[in-house]
């Protein structure tokens, strides 16, 4: 059973049926009285989008969640739960795929993994005392460091996703990764934006299996950030985060995109498109933040 199981989740038709037979289910179980279906078909429809985008490309699902919840009136704490909640569940689709087909660098990945549990747990710790008056300047941070990870892309003479041929490096910067994962822990972006250039340009990883690497790492981060969450909220600091019923439609539509955006990788000519798709909705994102910034003042 184990191994039919295994040979039908290679094939996207699996997970095609499997999200059908929700779609269904949540139909016959009266999932709208939780959920409005409209709100439901879009936010299942941007799971979608946004997990397939972000196993193409690698660019941190943080990038386009965060403004997405802000957009739909979350408070940016509360934000940042969900983006990681999506994240959690749509890299580990994807995580699993690439672990299967063996392009995760795991040496890579866990030399990264302590130091990411160090940032994301000062970065929970940091949002979780910030006051809710600072909302809108947690905002303008998020577009600061987006705005950052995009000129600092920009400015490389090679490109967004080419080796650094004047530097080297056996593993990963140990301050690049505990501070990309402060970010995301207060702002749920960071850890896999700033990786998978860093270990393209140097640690002279090709593109796909950068992707693939920071994905897996990024997808440990979120499972560190909602232990934390459990913890605190069993440890009776805080409350679970408001709203989730918007979850029912995020979630699966993020497993299932996460299927679909690591098979792209296989096509040579959308590999061409990784680094545009990348810089794109990084200027999307900023921009965005910026608008919320100055429309909440």
């Amino acid at each position: 059973m184990k191994a039919l199981f295994c040979r039908a989740s290679n094939s996207l038709v699996f997970w095609l049926l499997l999200d059908l037979t929700y779609l269904v289910v949540f139909l016959l179980l009266s999932g709208q009285a939780l959920l409005p279906l409209r709100s439901f078909f879009v936010a299942h429809a941007a799971g979608i989008a946004v997990g397939t985008t972000v196993m193409f490309t690698g660019v941190g699902a943080g990038v386009v969640w965060f403004p997405f919840f802000t957009l739909v009136g979350f408070h940016p704490a509360e934000a940042a739960s969900f983006s990681l909640f999506n994240q959690m569940a749509g890299k580990g689709s994807g995580s699993l795929k690439y672990l299967r087909e063996k392009m995760v660098d795991m040496p890579v990945a866990l030399s990264c993994i302590p130091w990411a549990v160090l940032g994301v747990s000062a970065g929970y710790l940091a949002g979780f005392v910030a006051p809710r008056r600072y909302d809108r300047w947690l905002l303008l941070l998020f577009a600061a460091v987006v705005l950052y990870l995009l000129v600092a892309m920009l400015a490389g003479r090679k490109g967004v996703f080419s080796p650094d041929a004047e530097a080297s490096a056996s593993r990963p910067n140990r301050l690049l990764v505990t501070g990309s994962s402060f970010f995301t822990g207060i702002l749920s972006v960071g850890t896999s934006d700033w990786l998978i250039p860093h270990m393209v340009r140097r640690l002279r990883m090709p593109v796909s299996q950068a992707v693939a690497t920071g994905i897996f790492v990024m997808f440990s981060t979120a499972v560190i950030f909602w232990l934390l969450i459990v913890v605190s909220v069993m440890s009776g600091w805080r409350d679970w985060p408001q709203n989730p019923p918007i979850l029912l439609g995020t979630v699966p539509g993020v497993i299932l995109g996460g299927q679909i955006g690591s098979r792209l990788i296989r096509f040579p000519r959308l590999k061409y498109c990784q680094s545009a798709v990348f810089v794109g909705i990084l200027v999307l994102s900023a921009g965005h933040m910026i608008w919320e910034f100055f429309h909440r003042g």
